[in-house]
């Protein structure tokens, strides 16, 4: 069984490749499945700051998230 503490290290680390991959995947335009990976990471580092209870990673991820999901809208209205 992984320990809690174990599992929170494995989100950290998870988010923060694919934010790396996000930005990778952006400074090639490949688009809009930058958005989506992006989203994920950044949908991950949110629960990392509700797990620190640090309210300005919370505050930062959640207006990107909300300007991923604008993006996401976007794209399927054009």
């Amino acid at each position: 069984m992984v320990s809690q503490t174990k599992l929170w290290i494995f989100i950290e680390v998870l988010a923060t490749i694919t934010l790396i991959l996000g930005v990778a995947l952006t400074s090639f335009n490949i688009y809009p499945l930058n958005i989506y990976i992006s989203f994920v990471g950044n949908f991950l580092w949110l629960l990392m700051g509700w797990y620190w209870k640090k309210v300005s990673l919370i505050l930062i991820e959640a207006f990107l998230i909300i300007i991923y999901i604008i993006g996401i809208i976007k794209y399927f209205i054009t």
